[in-house]
């Protein structure tokens, strides 16, 4: 792909389609277009295609009213179909290392390899003291009919996927910082990571980056949806207003409780459910990051980033710090992006970004 062409990335989940259209090199990203549109129920669930159909006249719809050039974009995936592993092979060449992760893949994933789509990353390269050298691979391995329901999804929407990457590679690329040097074959100094976590409507995404890097991710099925349909449970008011309330009032906070047009004691009781549904998920979080210490890792996690619709919860930056006892913020989207060249004002983007992270690390893929 031409460095200068225009890059689509796309990001569908269960209740949102969004996406990023970015032209440039890496020294000068312009975003052109960007657009999120909300979809109906039953065509997407936990990260899977469930409407074929229904999906591909969304999609075809957005396309148009969004003003995206050409037919062809770069999807994101992240569902409890996809297997991710850390691998170590000694150093080798490229094509004698691909080799080797098709050969010892079956050992690693519970998913028949002919029935599976492989790819990897290479994380490091080390030097022993012997001199021997060995590589450390992110090994991604998704099922084969899963991706083909997102490839015909856009077949059926007169579109195509130029490319799939995982959920979490484009997180890193849109959201943490990278390293500024080359990666010679020295041991690496201990670094610090950052837990990369967008909040979708049904599912949840964590990576956690080292240096720009990925080196664990993990899909927890649990969204901020299970937040509204707690709200519309306990005070049977519609989707929508439940989804309101979840963004003005939110979970309790360190701040004042005052939102406009409501009582100090509905106030309270939103929070009170707000923080209950909140609990599971935060258990979630804290459970893959313990999970992560406990494996031979580059660094600690020093921070959180949050992205995602579920990011736009008030008060959950402060809820999840005081829950996990680390720093947490809503991570800059569009660090990354030097200009914006689209139909959005400069602050109906920033409102919009939490929501384009994904989108955003796809349209960058490809402009080194």
């Amino acid at each position: 792909m031409a460095k200068s062409a225009v890059r689509v990335g796309l990001d569908l989940e269960q209740t949102m389609v969004a996406a990023a259209q970015i032209k440039g090199t890496k020294q000068a990203q312009v975003l052109t277009s960007a657009a999120v549109r909300s979809l109906p129920e039953g065509l997407m669930f936990e990260g899977e295609v469930v409407d074929v159909d229904g999906l591909a006249q969304e999609l075809k719809r957005f396309w148009k009213e969004g003003g995206f050039a050409g037919k062809r974009f770069r999807l994101g995936v992240a569902n409890q179909k996809i297997v991710v592993r850390t691998m170590e092979f000694p150093g080798i060449d490229e094509k004698e290392l691909r080799a080797a992760v098709e050969f010892q893949a079956q050992e690693a994933i519970p998913i028949p390899v002919a029935e599976a789509i492989l790819d990897y990353q290479v994380l490091s390269t080390t030097t022993a003291d012997d001199g021997s050298v060995k590589q450390k691979i992110l090994l991604v391995a998704a099922q084969r009919d899963m991706i083909q329901q997102f490839v015909d999804v856009a077949k059926k929407a007169g579109l195509s996927i130029d490319g799939i990457d995982l959920q979490a590679f484009a997180l890193a690329r849109s959201l943490s910082e990278t390293t500024s040097f080359i990666d010679d074959g020295a041991p690496a100094q201990p670094s610090e990571a950052t837990a990369l976590i967008n909040i979708g409507a049904g599912i949840t995404n964590l990576a956690v980056a080292v240096g720009g890097l990925p080196q664990f991710t993990r899909v927890i099925n649990l969204g901020c949806e299970s937040l509204v349909q707690t709200l519309v449970a306990n005070r049977g008011i519609e989707r929508d207003e439940a989804d309101a309330l979840r963004i003005s009032v939110g979970l309790s906070g360190d701040g004042p409780d005052e939102v406009a047009g409501l009582e100090p004691d509905t106030v309270a009781e939103i929070h009170h459910v707000l923080d209950g549904a909140t609990e599971a998920f935060s258990d979630e979080i804290r459970r893959s990051i313990d999970y992560y210490h406990t494996q031979e890792h580059e660094g600690a996690i020093a921070k959180l980033l949050l992205t995602g619709s579920g990011s736009l919860t008030r008060n959950i930056c402060h809820y999840l710090s005081q829950a996990l006892h680390l720093p947490v913020e809503v991570g800059n989207a569009l660090k990354e992006v030097g200009e914006n060249k689209s139909k959005l004002s400069q602050a109906e983007l920033e409102v919009m970004a939490p929501r384009l992270a994904i989108a955003i690390g796809l349209a960058l893929e490809g402009e080194e």
